[in-house]
């Protein structure tokens, strides 16, 4: 068993290490160079940059990722060089570039892209994107000065703006916004025109100001030798009458802690059917049915000769585990809409909530859905399949539907590890936003899973995962990630969260057949995934809720509260590749969620909440890599 358990070793579901972080300074700017990009770009404890990277998007909006060579590295106390040579090949994209950076004592980071176009193709971005992190800049003012000269003051969204590109952030050449109390940085872009996005409204956790506008038709044809140059600057500018304060070289101390006494209550908790057909075992419903959850979702769609099958088999499944349904009803809108709807109602069996959708659009019209809301017994939602983008932009009326919904992922326009456990915080944006936005209307979460749930391209070759299949999904970095959006999305007030699928490779345990591609998604057949054990814990405490908490390093610790009565569960999750001293204050019996314990409980979950544990009697503990910690305390 031990070779189909690699993922766990490695934590993050990847056979291969993650790229070790370089860390650069430029005078009292700090940042790492990981995988091609500057990330953290900081000043003392205060972030200015989250990220500069240079993207290659081709016609479909799918990143092609780069190949780099070449690399060479100077480093002082507080200068460096680095410079190295990218390719990007894929499809009909064969684009190269070479990478130049260059950060100096006097806190500027100069880095020089030139490329080439190796031969003629399609393409939707080639360039600079620059994110700017929520806690600096969220509702705050900036300076840019646009192509045409003019030296404009705005202001960065507070509530989610719709408008895309950012009102009043676009066509722009350089912006200076504050940092802190004693500096400011300053942001110059030379080569393209820039403009900015609320990434807010695909789950990101920033602001992006990317090149090549929106307003300029895509995909733009490059031709064979066509050359690209870009310049991106980042300078620190010290505030007038600024104290300077001495900067922290320590290692960060990692706290939870509670925040306040409030317990706020748990979301309705669901999972959808799985994605592979067919009807769950014995085994799977007693699994699924010590989870306590709430409902099950089904996609049932009125275009496909076979929705009532569906329908059907979707309400003997959750009857089985004595679930309501949650349905994801796509619509045509024609004349048979309010037919066909009250057909479905018939064929349902109990339904905790209707999600109408309307085939071919973002977000159901307000017709269609006047149309058949009467028929829906007040359970009837307004909201979309995809990213909350079209949502935004096409808001339905307060009064027209009974809540709201929104699918949540974090992989939209980022997909490494970090990225990932950055746009926790964009779930938290995106719930208060649309409770502001919706007013009373209670919002849903569903679903939310690692990726997007269909695919736009070119069909993937058998022996790869599908691009809707994300090996994460049985590691422990994903059972680290739902602890943060429970966190996320309870403490933001969402009534009720889907997440994932009930089994298989979308789900949180494998069917007794196991993978279909087993080398590249290495599960054991029949076993439960780590993500698994966070629901398992959760259910003990469904009558309760969970306790808000302070994070002071979220990007490196997530963590989430249980409370019932007098009993609480911590469960701290290490979401790093690295171990990682936690400071908690409580103390309790502790258990272990790692490499060791994950394989030990795969097909005998049961056993994780029997295993032997140990006293904790507070203060600081040493987590392993990706590894959670589950402490009990009566």
């Amino acid at each position: 068993m031990s070779d189909s358990f690699h993922y766990l070793c490695s934590g993050n579901g990847q056979s291969m290490e993650p790229e070790t972080a370089l860390r650069l300074k430029a005078g009292p700017l700090e940042m790492d160079l990981i995988e091609g990009e500057l990330r953290y770009v900081s000043v003392g404890d205060s972030e200015a940059v989250r990220r500069i990277y240079a993207a290659v998007r081709d016609a479909s909006w799918n990143t092609i990722a780069a190949s780099r060579s070449s690399l060479e590295v100077v480093r002082s106390a507080e200068e460096f060089s680095v410079s190295w040579q990218n390719v990007h090949l894929d499809g009909e994209i064969d684009f190269t570039w070479t990478s130049r950076i260059v950060g100096k004592r006097d806190g500027s980071v100069r880095w020089e892209f030139d490329g080439v176009a190796r031969r003629d193709f399609a393409r939707n971005r080639i360039g600079f994107c620059i994110l700017h992190p929520l806690a600096t800049c969220q509702g705050q003012p900036c300076e840019v000065e646009h192509v045409s000269g003019e030296v404009a003051q705005r202001v960065f969204p507070d509530l989610i703006d719709p408008a895309q590109p950012v009102r009043g952030l676009h066509d722009y050449r350089w912006m200076k916004h504050g940092v802190n109390a004693e500096w400011d940085v300053v942001l110059e872009m030379e080569g393209d025109v820039f403009e900015m996005e609320d990434q807010r409204n695909w789950t990101d956790a920033s602001f992006k100001t990317y090149s090549t506008p929106q307003r300029i038709p895509l995909p733009v044809r490059v031709r064979a030798g066509q050359t690209i140059r870009q310049v991106m600057t980042v300078r620190l500018v010290a505030k007038e009458n600024a104290i300077a304060t001495q900067l922290n070289e320590h290692q960060p101390v990692l706290k939870v802690s509670l925040a306040g006494d409030e317990v706020v209550p748990f979301p309705q908790i669901g999972l959808g059917m799985p994605s592979h057909g067919g009807t769950m075992s014995g085994v799977e419903v007693e699994r699924l049915r010590a989870l306590k959850l709430d409902h099950l979702r089904v996609d049932v769609r009125i275009s496909q000769a076979d929705w009532r099958e569906v329908m059907g088999g979707a309400a003997a499944e959750a009857a089985r585990l004595d679930l309501g349904l949650e349905v994801a009803l796509h619509l045509v809108n024609d004349t048979r809409a309010a037919a066909v709807t009250a057909e479905a109602v018939t064929l349902a069996g109990m339904v905790s909530r209707w999600l109408v959708l309307e085939e071919g659009k973002g977000v159901v019209s307000p017709a269609l859905l006047g149309v058949v809301r009467p028929l829906l017994a007040g359970k009837a939602g307004a909201g979309t399949d995809i990213d909350f983008f079209p949502l935004n932009n096409n808001r339905p009326a307060v009064d027209s539907a009974d809540f709201i919904f929104c699918s949540i992922r974090p992989q939209a326009h980022a997909f490494d590890d970090a990225s990932v456990i950055e746009n926790l915080d964009g779930q938290t944006h995106l719930v208060a936003s649309a409770r502001k936005i919706f007013g009373t209307l209670p919002f849903v979460a569903s679903p939310v899973t690692l990726k997007r749930r269909w695919h736009k391209g070119s069909a993937r070759p058998a022996h790869e995962l599908p691009p809707m299949v994300d090996v994460r999904q049985l590691s422990l970095l994903g059972a680290g990630w739902l602890v943060g959006s429970l966190r996320a999305l309870t403490e933001a007030g969402a009534a009720s969260v889907t997440w994932f699928e009930t089994t298989g490779w979308r789900g949180v345990m494998e069917v007794a057949s196991g993978s279909p591609l087993p080398g590249e998604f290495p599960s054991v057949p029949g076993g439960v995934f780590p993500m698994y054990h966070v629901l398992r814990a959760v259910a003990d405490f469904r009558e309760g809720g969970l306790r808000p908490v302070h994070l002071s390093h979220p990007l490196l610790v997530q963590a989430a509260v249980l409370q019932a009565g007098n009993r609480q569960l911590w469960i701290v999750a290490n979401v790093t590749a690295i171990p990682r001293k936690v400071h908690f204050p409580c103390a309790g019996q502790l258990r272990f969620l790692d490499a060791t314990s994950a394989a030990e409980c795969a097909l005998e979950p049961s056993s994780f909440a029997e295993k032997a544990s140990i006293s904790f009697v507070g203060g600081a503990l040493e987590l392993p890599a990706w590894s959670l910690a589950f402490v009990r305390v009566e």
